[in-house]
């Protein structure tokens, strides 16, 4: 009988173990490819509806005659699709407003930055983009404002340039929209609604079930 070197059976070995390593190989890119080759589809209707009902409500505050400024994160190369659906959304339904016209301003912020002022304008930044713009009749904010300072207000009162923010709304706005600064904040609803709620067929009924919109009267101002 012959007997085979222990070199030869070392080299059948190995080579079904890089036959077995190229299979699972093979396999694992076959089922990325097919499954996970491809980043998890958002639902972007919500931030659609966002976009689109800010500009509409903004349009009738103005009533198409005002310069807006947009402001907005700058979130890099990878550009974040939620806002960037909500201000696509804005964009496209402002177009039917002809006496609107649209700048648009984005601010950098690092993520921890973004922890420090809760999502919102690097209060720096913002005063900076205020100094820029000087024959704005309104700003748009898709954002939390910071801290306004005497000087960030008293910029815009003597501008007449209103503020809206579409954003979660905080304490101080109160007092911003008693000054006339803040007009209109577009917050999320604070309870989910009915399980029974009929689904929305239309971006205003998806953003009337899941967006509020808030004036002065609404939250107090001037009773």
């Amino acid at each position: 009988m012959r007997v085979e070197p222990a070199s030869y059976h070392m080299n059948i070995k190995t080579r079904d173990l890089v036959l077995l390593g190229v299979v699972v190989c093979v396999a694992a890119v076959s089922l990325f490819l097919g499954l996970g080759g491809r980043s998890p589809k958002i639902d972007l209707g919500v931030y659609e509806a966002l976009g689109a009902i800010t500009a509409e409500e903004t349009a009738k505050l103005f009533q198409d005659k005002a310069k807006l400024l947009l402001i907005a994160r700058d979130t890099g190369p990878d550009k974040n699709p939620s806002l960037e659906a909500q201000i696509d959304a804005f964009r496209q339904t402002l177009k039917k407003h002809r006496k609107l016209s649209m700048t648009v301003e984005r601010f950098v912020a690092s993520p921890m930055t973004m922890m420090a002022t809760g999502g919102g304008i690097p209060p720096d930044q913002f005063s900076q983009i205020l100094e820029r713009h000087n024959d704005i009749g309104a700003i748009v904010v898709f954002c939390p404002l910071p801290p306004l300072s005497e000087s960030d207000v008293a910029l815009l009162k003597n501008r007449k340039a209103r503020v809206v923010v579409a954003s979660s709304f905080r304490p101080d706005y109160s007092g911003l929209m008693k000054q006339g600064v803040v007009e209109m904040v577009i917050a999320p609803k604070q309870e989910p609604p009915p399980s029974d709620a009929p689904q929305p067929r239309t971006l205003r009924e998806l953003f009337d079930r899941e967006f509020v919109v808030l004036r002065g009267a609404d939250v107090g101002v001037g009773n």
